[in-house]
């Protein structure tokens, strides 16, 4: 009898045993799920501002190809005022 009651309260301890290792479990279970949504929020952050620079620098890359132009009528607007300058000048 005495055997049996030595048996029953090791398989009790190995329950006790057993039952808390599932609560950890379920609790870094809960920790990797919660983390795994912050990694997918993280990631729909990061796409949505890579996004958001390709459109800049394609923004800034047209700007640049204007500002080129405007830049180089200017100094062909300059080029012929002094030119017709010094056209009427020497006469």
């Amino acid at each position: 009898m005495e055997d049996l009651s030595r048996r029953l309260d090791q398989i009790d301890s190995k329950l006790d045993k057993l039952s808390d290792s599932v609560s950890r479990l379920a609790m870094i279970e809960e920790r990797i799920t919660h983390q795994t949504s912050n990694l997918s929020r993280q990631d729909e952050r990061l796409d949505e501002q890579e996004k958001r620079i390709r459109k800049l620098e394609f923004q800034a890359s047209r700007r640049g190809v204007i500002l080129g132009y405007i830049e180089r009528f200017g100094w062909i607007v300059l080029t012929a005022a002094i030119g017709l300058l010094s056209y009427f000048l020497k006469t």
